[in-house]
């Protein structure tokens, strides 16, 4: 140990500058290897060296940062761009589009306008002054005959007809007779087949629910006669399309159920039990708690016990809602025919929806509704649901698989559970997110089976994009074999961050990401790889990257994405009639990242039940040996348990 002798007198030392800390700081500096000891500065040297130090750390960091975006841009050099094949111009500001069969259908600032996909040209259109159409829903009927929903920036649902290459308006839905009770609608879906139209409505301090049965048998008659089904003259594309279209004397749509929330549970209305039993008309569905004989006095009483027995293990400080609206997390979709919802109706039809499922905000119940029964006369009446599915926690997303065999709920503890809906009615997995990640919305992909693999076993594939702007792929098939892989992280720059994300139904393991930057990237989910960038003229970029314009196409193969001129001044993006163009890409040279044909049962909606039946019998018949496998396995395995209980027994004994 080597021993350190002071030369020269003792003296006391001079007082240092440093000003300690507290006397922890101060011994350990003391009792520091004197080896390694470094003596301060004294002030304005000790200034001078943390600004170098600061300039060091700054520069170092700046050196990264430029290194990652040297990789960045590597990466996009070896990245294949995808050039557009065609460019449509139109007039007037594109707010959104669809595309149906062998047309697009465009929503406009002030009407709308119809495309054909083969040349592009312009067949129709309808104009309304001051209607600036905001969402746009393209439900096809039969051969070369849709239905078109639209919400405008007033939040008026109208609806469209559109046959033989001329576009039709048939109704409003919510069209207000006082304009001081006027809702607003937030949401509006056709389902598959245009069956039925569901829009969810919001006024001040209410919303609902309204479900219409379409008569679409009838409606195809009546415009087939009506003057204002008779074909229009072409219309070249500088000419202004002024389509005046008349409504014609059709029959309205009946209003199939109205829908409320349910009310938060207070304390019972009832003065006896009878009384509760006789307004619970049936017994037999798990309800919503509403009909329970504990009083106000009681209800108050247990709250006050249980909030003062686990008060330390409650979040008392719960963050309020953003924004005053009702529906903020309310969702509805279509169901078809499944396991969990059995309709007594003799419409055997499976590809008609016979159930609508819908999630209020807040609430921690999945409320489903036959479509098939008989209502009350009132339009008013509290409806009550058939199918109550109660979850762990509030629901803040749900999806439905194009196919509706598949259901998934994003919750509020940030948990995803995802369920087989038609062959077997049970959950296929409960992933739980990565801490400090929000599920913000929930995109089903189809799956494909790997040669060799059992056809009969569900599984299903679920994209999670979190609030953070990261995208996670969760693959759920039962049991253990669900997984949760990164898509993409929201580490990096601001730019770097998803604004949209869309799934191509034509290349099941395709998926496009929009960037905050105007960047577009087919994303390989399999691979977690980007295939391509699409790229876009020199004079042009993408029109709102934070919320883009776009359409796909899964019969052409064709992506449709709005771009505007590149300008150094924002008039056109602020121009109440801007020009923008329109650019197709063409996504057929991507077939390679379909590793195998999906099974029949995907889809097979279109088929008639008899083919759908035989399809489902030979991929049963194809998973019978592994079946038989795995009974035996189980046998056997129950037969070891079995002996191995006997003999403990004797043991004891």
């Amino acid at each position: 140990m080597p021993v350190y002798i002071r030369k020269g007198p003792l003296e006391i030392p001079p007082g240092s500058e440093k000003e300690w800390a507290n006397e922890e700081e101060e011994e350990k500096y003391f009792l520091r290897d004197p080896e390694q000891s470094r003596d301060c500065l004294p002030q304005p040297y000790r200034m001078i060296a943390k600004v170098v130090e600061l300039l060091i750390d700054q520069t170092i960091q700046g050196i990264n940062v430029r290194q990652q975006n040297r990789e960045e841009e590597k990466l996009k050099a070896k990245m294949t761009v995808l050039q557009p094949t065609a460019e449509i111009h139109v007039s007037k500001r594109v707010n959104c589009m669809a595309v149906g069969g062998s047309y697009l259908f465009i929503g406009l600032s002030g009407g709308l306008e119809v495309y054909a996909l083969a040349d592009h040209d312009w067949i129709c259109g309808w104009e309304a002054n001051k209607v600036e159409v905001c969402t746009l829903t393209v439900c096809p009927l039969q051969n070369q005959v849709y239905f078109l929903g639209t919400v405008d920036d007033m939040g008026i649902a109208r609806l469209f007809y559109f046959s033989d290459e001329n576009l039709s308006f048939l109704k409003t839905l919510n069209e207000p007779e006082d304009v001081s009770k006027r809702t607003n609608c937030i949401m509006f879906q056709l389902s598959q087949g245009g069956d039925y139209a569901g829009i969810l409505l919001e006024g001040v301090g209410d919303c609902c629910l309204e479900v219409y049965k379409l008569p679409k048998e009838i409606w195809i008659k009546e415009l087939e006669t009506s003057p204002a089904s008779l074909p229009t003259p072409a219309v070249s594309d500088s000419q202004t399309a002024t389509m005046p279209v008349t409504d014609p004397k059709i029959t309205h749509p009946a209003l199939l159920m109205k829908i409320r929330p349910p009310k938060p549970l207070a304390g019972s209305i009832f003065r006896s039990v009878q009384e509760a039993v006789q307004k619970n008309e049936d017994c037999n569905v798990f309800g919503t708690g509403q009909n329970h004989l504990i009083s106000s006095h009681q209800w108050d009483q247990q709250d006050s016990i249980f909030m003062g027995m686990f008060e330390k293990y409650l979040m008392l400080d719960l963050p309020k809602t953003q924004d005053g609206r009702m529906s903020r997390n309310t969702m509805f979709h279509f169901l078809q025919r499944n396991k969990m919802m059995h309709s007594h109706s003799e419409q055997m039809n499976a590809a008609v929806p016979n159930a609508i499922i819908v999630h209020w905000d807040a609430c921690q119940n999945h409320l489903f509704y036959l479509l098939g029964k008989q209502t009350k006369d009132k339009a008013d009446a509290d409806i009550k649901p058939d199918v109550v599915w109660p979850c762990a926690a509030p629901i803040k997303v749900s999806a439905i698989s194009s196919c509706s065999s598949y259901l998934a709920f994003g919750l509020e503890d940030e948990t995803l559970t995802v369920w087989d809906m038609k062959p077997s009615g049970f959950p296929l997995g409960v992933v739980v997110l990565p801490e400090g990640k929000s599920i913000g919305n929930l995109y089903f992909l189809e799956h494909l089976p790997s040669n060799g693999s059992p056809l009969a076993l569900p599984r299903a594939r679920v994209m999670v994009w979190c609030t953070d702007k990261s995208l996670y792929l969760v693959t759920a098939a039962g049991g253990k074999e669900s997984s949760l892989v990164l898509l993409h992280d929201s580490a990096g720059s601001s730019d770097d961050l998803i604004s949209a994300v869309v799934p191509v139904s034509s290349l099941p393991n395709g998926v496009l990401l929009f960037h905050r930057s105007g960047m577009v990237k087919l994303l390989g989910a399999a691979e977690c790889q980007p295939v391509c960038q699409f790229g876009l003229p020199s004079s042009y970029k993408v029109a709102f990257p934070w919320q883009p314009v776009y359409a796909l196409d899964a019969m052409t193969h064709c992506f449709f994405l709005k771009a505007n001129e590149d300008a150094a001044s924002g008039e056109n993006m602020n121009s109440e009639n801007s020009t923008c163009s329109l650019f197709v890409f063409s996504l057929e040279g991507f077939g390679s990242m379909v590793k195998s044909e999906p099974p029949a049962a995907l889809h097979s909606q279109s088929l008639p039940w008899e083919e759908r039946c035989k399809s489902l019998f030979q991929i049963r018949s194809q998973s019978f040996s592994e079946r038989r496998k795995q009974i035996s396995e189980s046998w056997s395995l129950l037969r070891t348990q079995a002996s191995d209980f006997t003999r403990s027994n004797t043991l004891s004994r």
